[in-house]
């Protein structure tokens, strides 16, 4: 008895020092009274949100959304549900399926939570960036599908999920397929800052919602009526419409007939594959319970970007906050006729072909970024081409979970398909002139800014001249006129001058009328300027041209493209091989009036007679040799300029011819009586005293080029409309001398 007394007492006592830990304990641990409530709880207080806490509750997500997190929750009002239900032909709340509770609790369920003062922010892996970001990712997700694909023309039912990465791997070092990433969708939102900071107007939401106002915020098809209300476990932000989850670029595609050919004739054909892929088998089986080979639906690498893909770039973890992804394209009743038109002038099947041309065409459809409607002018496609539509050209648009989607009534108008290198792109006689185009020249020819034209030489052509291509090594031999099989080494370069003579910039017309004119132009364009070619009677020449006396001569009719013409030709413009010494013996033995200053030249110790060379001319560098003529050398040895006898073996002389010769010489340039007047001055290869190189002027007027030296005198170039032209070297008679002394 008297046990049990003192085991009381002591019990008492226990009972009292734990109640006071714990009042202690929950004094400085316990939940503070001011702190929220969880989004659940704080959805229920506020009372007018009690039709989607049924479809939280049906979704199962009661318990996510009552316990510790960081979200951002979306939520439609009563009013919202209710509107919803009507539009949906649906009875009642009660009526809502399981999976339709799941897509729109989820869909609204954000990750980590947004105030208003970050939701335009973009969250980067250096921190935050202000105003950059229009897009979060969600709690939802696709995942496994059944679906019927043709494989080899054979219809099969597949266990099938999309890609979550862009199959660039040799470009990102990513796969297609990361197991563990479920690919979840994301939201759209318009917000003032971000709006601001990107220079969009209300109206580039409203032409997506044009039944919807736009206020500071809004939620894909919604406006925020109220924002920042704050919760223990994030954010909520009240909205008056319910916003189910958007399908994919690539889904709406699949489900949209109004693009029915460019997804079944070219899309889905030549850039889609179904891949079986072990780790997702597993994942399948782990959260069904079945047993499945899963396949992954990926795109081509060639492809900008995977259309299925959720993820954005993922060249940082969150870019999809801050970018989308934009297609434009085009309708059947648009794409067909101009697929029979242009794409299949020269083939008879979408099959035919090749598929780096099918890729550059669906490219030009995609675009990496995502494009405002405010925006076409500005954003450009991995072609560098800004979206070509007016608005009213645009017949459908969606903002979808992965990107923006326009439809339209008319084609992009490409630079690959409307520009001069549409005819050789398009064409497979000229495959091997669109190989050495393509790794050269093809952003040169392809900018409509500029007027080209442009001499197609064919596959049998380089054949018939002794070039062939290996493209299993991506490799040229040539075999020259004495049958000697050259390498790519010396075959490729050969090519890429060759090719550079074929491409010339036209601005007035130029070459409108080859077959009843003569006249000379330089190949290239202003920015990179090429060797001078000629025309006469319908025949043209390059220096090897006219060396060989093998001239040029166009084939058929010329075809046309926004920026030039092209010309069919039956030979290669050819470049010349000859020495600097042998050109001007050339010359000379065309015109004996230069007789007398190729007599001082080859007689200096500038001339090198063991290879018919002039010292410090290279042959890969350009140049213009200005030469007086014969009464013109006859006055600088009156004026003392040079000694009477060109043998002279005084060295005081012997530097005065050296010094005339090289300030005649000039370096780094081609000029011709063509009026181009941008170049204003040009470089002799004659040094001073002090080793500068010594100027002279130019003035070039059409069919008056003028040459202005040390003493200011304008001496002028002989006209010659059929031009000395030789390897790299342009060569005049000049009618006078020019004068190195001050």
């Amino acid at each position: 008895m008297l046990f049990n007394k003192y085991s009381l007492c002591w019990l008492l006592l226990f009972l009292t020092i734990s109640s006071c830990r714990k009042a202690a304990f929950d004094e400085f641990y316990g939940r503070p009274d001011w702190l929220e409530s969880a989004i659940y709880s704080k959805l229920q207080e506020e009372g007018r949100f009690s039709m989607i806490l049924k479809l939280i509750d049906k979704a199962g997500y009661q318990e996510t959304l009552n316990q510790a997190g960081y979200w951002t929750f979306f939520a439609p009002n009563d009013e919202a549900v209710k509107r919803f239900l009507t539009e949906q032909g649906i009875a009642d709340i009660e009526a809502i399926s399981v999976e339709m509770a799941e897509k729109i609790v989820r869909n609204a369920l954000v990750y980590n939570a947004f105030k208003t003062d970050r939701i335009s922010d973009y969250q980067s892996n250096l921190g935050w960036v202000e105003g950059m970001a229009f897009r979060r990712r969600t709690a939802y997700y696709d995942g496994f599908r059944k679906e019927v694909v043709k494989i080899n023309g054979v219809e099969q039912e597949l266990v099938v999920a999309a890609s979550n990465r862009n199959n660039m791997t040799v470009s990102f070092g990513t796969p297609y397929y990361v197991d563990g990433d479920n690919n979840n969708k994301y939201v759209t939102y318009f917000h003032s800052k971000y709006a601001a900071l990107n220079n969009l107007t209300a109206s580039d939401y409203t032409f997506f919602h044009p039944n919807v106002n736009w206020t500071d915020f809004n939620f894909m098809g919604s406006k925020v009526v109220k924002a920042n209300i704050i919760a223990e476990n994030g954010i909520i932000h009240e909205v008056d419409a319910v916003n189910l989850p958007q399908l994919s670029l690539d889904q709406y595609i699949t489900q949209n007939d109004d693009y029915s050919f460019f997804r079944d004739s070219i899309l889905n054909p030549y850039f889609v594959t179904y891949q079986p892929n072990a780790a997702a088998s597993k994942t399948y089986e782990y959260r069904t319970g079945q047993t499945a080979q899963v396949y992954i639906k990926t795109y081509d690498p060639m492809l900008a970007f995977s259309p299925n893909n959720e993820n954005y770039l993922k060249m940082e973890d969150n870019d999809g906050q801050m970018d989308a992804y934009t297609l434009f394209i085009p309708k059947n009743d648009v794409l067909i006729p101009w697929v029979r038109n242009v794409l299949l002038e020269h083939y008879k099947t979408l099959g035919n072909v090749p598929k780096t041309v099918l890729a550059d065409f669906v490219n030009t459809l995609f675009w990496q970024s995502a494009v405002w409607p405010s925006q076409f002018a500005e954003k450009t496609n991995i072609h560098e081409e800004p979206a070509r539509f007016q608005l009213s050209d645009i017949s459908d648009k969606k903002i979808l979970s992965n990107g923006f989607l326009y439809g339209t009534s008319k084609m992009q108008e490409s630079d690959l398909f409307n520009t001069v290198y549409r005819h050789i792109v398009l064409d497979p006689a000229y495959s091997l002139m669109l190989n050495l185009l393509n790794k050269e020249y093809r952003r040169l020819i392809i900018n409509p800014d500029k007027e080209f034209t442009v001499f197609l030489f064919s596959d049998r052509l380089l054949s018939q001249l002794g070039y062939l291509y290996d493209d299993r090594i991506s490799s040229w031999t040539w075999r020259d006129r004495n049958g000697n099989v050259q390498g790519h080494s010396v075959a490729e370069p050969r090519l890429q001058r060759i090719l550079y003579s074929h491409i010339v910039e036209t601005p007035n017309n130029e070459l409108g009328n080859i077959a009843n004119t003569s006249g000379f132009i330089q190949a290239g364009d202003n920015s990179i300027p090429g060797e001078y070619i000629k025309w006469s009677n319908g025949k043209l020449y390059a220096a090897g041209n006219e060396l060989l006396n093998q001239p040029v001569q166009i084939v058929g009719s010329a075809k046309f493209g926004n920026n030039g013409r092209i010309y069919y030709v039956d030979n290669l413009l050819e470049f010349s091989g000859e020495s600097s010494g042998q050109a001007i013996q050339r010359i000379v033995s065309q015109n004996p009036e230069l007789g007398r200053f190729r007599d001082y030249l080859i007689n200096s110790t500038l001339y090198v007679a063991a290879d018919l060379t002039i010292k410090g001319v290279s042959s890969g560098s350009s140049y213009t040799f200005l030469m007086p003529n014969n009464d013109a050398v006859q006055q600088a040895i009156d004026d003392g300029l040079l000694p009477a006898n060109p043998l002279t073996a005084d060295l005081a002389e012997r530097v005065k011819v050296e010094r005339f010769i090289l300030y005649h010489m000039l370096s780094n340039v081609n000029l011709a009586p063509d009026g181009n007047r941008e170049i204003l001055s040009a470089i002799t290869m004659m040094k001073d005293e002090n080793d500068q190189s010594q100027i002279v002027g130019i003035n070039n007027a059409p069919q008056n080029l003028r040459i202005v030296d040390k003493k200011g005198r304008s001496i002028s170039v002989v006209n010659n409309t059929d031009l000395y032209i030789s390897n790299r070297i342009v060569l005049h008679e000049l009618n006078g001398y020019l004068n190195y002394n001050e």
